[in-house]
């Protein structure tokens, strides 16, 4: 059984990156990421660069379900999984509904696509939330995908408003630029303060819960590029605030990082 799951995992890992990477260059329904992320951007949506952290989570997660593969096929399987099982269901529930999501998005079914992101969001912290034991490796993992996840799922509420024309850049509609954003920026920290004041989250994620916050980081430096262009708004000036909050938040975080643990355990 052991077998069949690591092989299922590194399956669908693949297929995930696979899928990604050609409905980012190829596209499906004729459109790429890209062309529908440009359609419904808002001042939130990071710089384009800020996305190829994409490429670290998929190494982490071909390097976890490797892990996984190895230890099946090793003698003992059952007996060392119970120490140091990298991917449970719910990390594969996760993944299967990120190849969901770049299906709808592509679709231009946006509604259906911020639906599939919370679903994403809730299946990695129930992923996270799993006391099963797991190798550093695949906490560090957990880390990078949820807290992208984080960022992502109020990206795609935002995208869903600008679909419905509720959010515009003109000043029309609803809701407007960079007002809006900064408001969603304050939603994504307020998000990120939340998960992070879970004290199960943080003991799942031992010892790479300053890895959580990091992404945060990151997101933030990359929506304050985009904006800073030309003459800055409110938001370049609010996301440096939010990005150095949680950049100390990461430090405490990272000065608990438990080598003690670490050594501990099989990675």
């Amino acid at each position: 059984m052991l077998k069949i799951r690591a092989i299922t995992n590194l399956i669908l890992v693949a297929a995930m990156i696979f899928i990604s990477y050609y409905s980012s260059i190829v596209g499906i329904n004729g459109e790429t990421q890209a062309t529908v992320s440009q359609g419904l951007s808002t001042a939130f949506t990071p710089a384009p660069y800020a996305f190829s952290i994409w490429g670290i989570i998929f190494v982490m997660l071909v390097v976890i379900a490797i892990k996984d593969i190895r230890l099946a096929f090793s003698e003992n399987a059952e007996l060392k999984a119970e120490n140091g099982w990298s991917m449970n269901c719910w990390l594969t529930i996760a993944i299967v509904l990120t190849v969901a999501w770049l299906v709808v998005w592509s679709y231009l079914q946006i509604g259906w696509s911020l639906v599939v992101m919370a679903g994403i969001f809730i299946s990695l912290l129930l992923s996270v939330l799993n006391k099963s034991p797991r190798p550093v490796s695949a906490n560090i993992t957990l880390a990078l995908y949820f807290g992208w996840i984080s960022v992502a799922l109020v990206a795609n509420e935002s995208a869903w408003l600008v679909h419905l024309g509720w959010l515009s850049k003109t000043g029309e509609g609803w809701l407007s630029d960079p007002n809006f954003s900064v408001m969603q920026a304050a939603l994504s920290l307020v998000l990120f303060a939340l998960v992070l004041s879970l004290k199960s989250v943080k003991r799942g994620l031992e010892p790479a819960v300053f890895v959580y916050p990091m992404v945060g980081v990151w997101a933030y430096i990359a929506i304050m590029v985009k904006n800073a262009a030309g003459n800055p708004n409110l938001l370049v000036y609010v996301s440096a605030f939010f990005a150095l909050i949680l950049l100390l938040v990461a430090g405490y975080f990272g000065t608990k990082w438990n080598s003690s643990y670490s050594a501990k355990t099989k990675d």
